[in-house]
């Protein structure tokens, strides 16, 4: 069997097991193919040394290393464990360090202005990851049915089903939208990919907004920011993310720029003169 049909088979195996087509299992692939033409002999007879050179390589951040080597264990894994391979090469490797996620929220004013400026549909995107904490391929298997004063039901990560409260300014935003999917190709009609709502979100926020590095993600990140600064609850957070662990969550306590810059700011400012006036009552 060569390696393109073991990672054809893969990849239904992690269809069956529920896993994103949109993301991980299109992702993963990728990544596979690449390591594949990039061993000296290929995945299905990579050795240890090899995998861990190619691991090491130079320009890779350790994000990028991190998830490389998550998607060899799995698929090594679940290849040796079928027995469509007799070893795993990964079975000893050290794991790479795992870079700790900082969340990046928005600010206010960039909100405030997104919402002031952006065109539709990707103002109602915006509203949704702000005041949902929508992800992009949750907004993107969204239909008007789903919002409700009731709440908003989301199709997840993982075929996860859940549902967040639903904010009044989302109610208003979706009042007069036709049954159907709220993230949908204005030429085709068709229900538009998670990617492709984050590309067409970046896109006029870069293009027509001037925001360079804005995304819906980071709308996201507000809001699940503000959540945790407001009620310092990691379990409500958690459950409104959609986070199958608080370990993912706890990254929402950090403290922010933000704030680390306000804590400067309010440090006494002492001029020359009262720092000589302070140790002279100090030291008579």
């Amino acid at each position: 069997m060569s390696a393109d049909d073991l990672i054809d088979e893969f990849a239904v195996y992690l269809r069956r097991a529920g896993r994103s087509a949109d993301y991980t299992i299109r992702d993963w692939r990728a990544t596979l193919t690449r390591a594949d033409r990039q061993l000296p002999h290929g995945l299905d007879n990579a050795s240890d040394d090899e995998i861990e050179e190619w691991l090491g390589r130079d320009g890779w951040s350790a994000a990028t290393r991190y998830a490389y080597w998550s998607t060899l264990r799995a698929f090594y894994r679940w290849a040796t464990r079928t027995r469509r391979l007799r070893i795993d090469p990964t079975e000893y490797l050290d794991r790479p360090r795992r870079p700790r996620g900082v969340p990046r929220p928005c600010t206010d004013a960039e909100l405030a202005y997104i919402l002031d400026h952006a065109r539709l549909p990707v103002r109602t995107w915006a509203l949704l990851a702000a005041y949902g904490g929508l992800r992009c391929i949750e907004i993107s298997r969204l239909d008007r049915e789903h919002i409700t004063p009731d709440g908003i039901r989301l199709h997840g990560k993982g075929s996860k089903w859940r549902v967040v409260p639903a904010h009044p300014l989302v109610l208003d935003a979706v009042a007069g939208l036709p049954a159907g999917p709220v993230a949908a190709s204005t030429v085709t009609g068709r229900r538009l990919s998670g990617r492709s709502v984050s590309a067409r979100a970046v896109t006029h926020f870069h293009q027509d907004l001037a925001m360079p590095g804005m995304s819906l993600h980071r709308l996201r990140h507000w809001c699940l920011t503000n959540i945790q600064a407001a009620f310092r609850d990691l379990r409500v957070t958690q459950e409104i993310a959609g986070h199958a662990s608080p370990q993912t969550t706890a990254v929402y306590t950090l403290v922010t720029d933000e704030r680390r810059r306000a804590a400067i700011a309010a440090l006494p400012l002492l001029t020359p003169a009262a720092s000589a006036a302070s140790a002279a009552t100090a030291h008579p």
